[in-house]
């Protein structure tokens, strides 16, 4: 038996109908050379012969009564229905990128069962050209996206002869835990002090922190239903670190303000921009404690995306202020500490009213999450066949209608964009505005397209 720390707990509590949370990527594949029609089948049949012994694909949460809820654990099912779990069915023609969102999109908005261990893998043919998918999904309680990205990573293989495994059967090589510094009394009166002191101050003169949060109503806020959208995006990583160059800022400083200008574009498009800037909720990953090979480890700072600064230079000045005075402030948290205010802050989100329309008066704790993980550089192959890309697949938390979450593999940066369709139009919309962002980001700080 496991029982679940307060953070993996949370997401548990936090689950409702119009919040399913879990947690996914889409891996994308070329069929080897000269792949037989029945390659597929074959795949899946080969797959389903691997054992699911390896965590946390073999927890399931243990059926309990009464107050027992109230510590919720993990227990080894020995009898896990694979057929169940792992799932093969085909795009409808022409198997294009269009095809492949709304089926990610669809997978993504059932809830995972918890009478059954909280994970699922689909297998989809049919993506052209010559192409196939794999979608896992799990839930957030058992993983986080640093975690589960591990996990798959290093059940593939390095090269196309190489021997790679599914991620139920693929033990993970967990490196030495980094030693996590505690709380002590005076950081937690230090932390509320400073709270309650700025919560005092009228809005006007409050510090978006690290901890303590504020960012205009807008429509990026506000009810969700179940259903969600998944959109994807692909750019050139030495693009991106070009522009970081040029800006003495970094990789992430940049990725925030290509984000940040398409959001302005998409959102002059749908909405308005809002008269003072978006703030993004980043989440940062910490060390694990010792043993830990499941569950969370994230605590998360928040920072100003500029969104309204109109010049697209001095958007990525102030993007790059805001997250150094983020990340400085984030350093003089403990561990513990950190992890403890990200766990309330969900909560509180949880709480917020949501209301039909954004009410400007309002302010948001956070606008939106822009998550960045670090993803393996070398190419990568399942089963002989060569993935081509590595997209997130996210969740929606408190009145988040919005989550952007970048994977780095190989020499690309691959944005996953998942939204609520219902309270939140067109989110390919704004997937499509990334290049036409970065590009506008080159020419401000007089950087030349790179060549390969």
């Amino acid at each position: 038996m496991v029982k679940l720390n307060a953070q993996d707990a949370s997401f548990l509590v936090l689950e409702a109908p119009g919040a399913p949370m879990h947690i996914g990527f889409l891996l994308t594949f070329k069929l080897p050379p000269g792949a037989p029609a029945d390659y597929m089948q074959k795949l899946h049949t080969k797959l389903m012969r691997f054992a699911v012994d390896v965590a946390p694909f073999n927890l399931r949460l243990k059926q309990a009564q009464g107050w027992a809820k109230m510590q919720p654990e993990w227990e080894v099912d020995n009898a896990i229905d694979l057929d169940y779990h792992l799932r093969h069915e085909a795009l409808p023609w022409p198997g294009g990128e269009r095809e492949l969102g709304l089926a990610i999109s669809r997978l993504h908005s059932f809830p995972l069962e918890r009478s059954r261990p909280l994970w699922e893998c689909t297998l989809i043919e049919g993506l052209q050209p010559r192409r196939f998918a794999m979608y896992v999904k799990i839930h957030h309680a058992l993983a986080d996206g640093v975690g589960l990205m591990n996990q798959l990573t290093q059940a593939l293989a390095e090269s196309p002869r190489g021997a790679s495994l599914p991620p139920w059967s693929a033990p993970v090589a967990t490196a030495r835990p980094e030693k996590a510094t505690q709380a002590s009394d005076d950081d937690w009166r230090s932390f509320f002090e400073g709270l309650l002191d700025d919560l005092g101050k009228p809005r006007s003169q409050r510090k978006a922190s690290a901890a303590v949060p504020k960012g205009p109503r807008s429509i990026l806020n506000g009810n969700t239903t179940g259903r969600r959208r998944f959109a994807t995006q692909r750019l050139e990583l030495a693009r991106i670190k070009a522009v970081a160059q040029a800006a003495d800022a970094t990789v992430n400083d940049v990725v925030l303000a290509v984000c940040s200008g398409a959001l302005r574009a998409y959102l002059q498009d749908v909405d308005r921009v809002p008269r003072d800037s978006l703030v993004v909720s980043v989440p940062v990953a910490l060390p694990r404690e010792s043993g830990q090979t499941i569950g969370n480890a994230v605590a998360t700072v928040h920072a100003p995306l500029a969104t309204h600064i109109a010049d697209p230079k001095k958007r990525l000045l102030a993007i790059r202020d805001g997250m150094r005075e983020a990340k400085d402030e984030f350093k003089r948290l403990p561990a513990s500490l950190s992890r403890a205010i990200s766990s309330l802050g969900m909560l509180a989100m949880s709480m917020i009213p949501k209301r039909e329309t954004p009410d400007p008066e309002s302010a948001a704790f956070s606008n939106l999450t822009i998550s960045n993980v670090p993803g393996p550089k070398q190419r990568l192959y399942l089963q002989g066949a060569e993935m081509d890309g590595m997209y997130p697949v996210s969740v929606l938390t408190g009145d988040h209608r919005l989550n952007i979450t970048i994977l780095g593999y190989h020499e690309g940066l691959h944005f996953g964009f998942t939204a609520c369709p219902d309270t939140l139009p067109r989110v390919q919309k704004l997937a499509l505005q990334l290049p036409l962002a970065l590009r506008e980001l080159e020419r401000a700080v007089s950087v030349r397209k790179a060549r390969k």
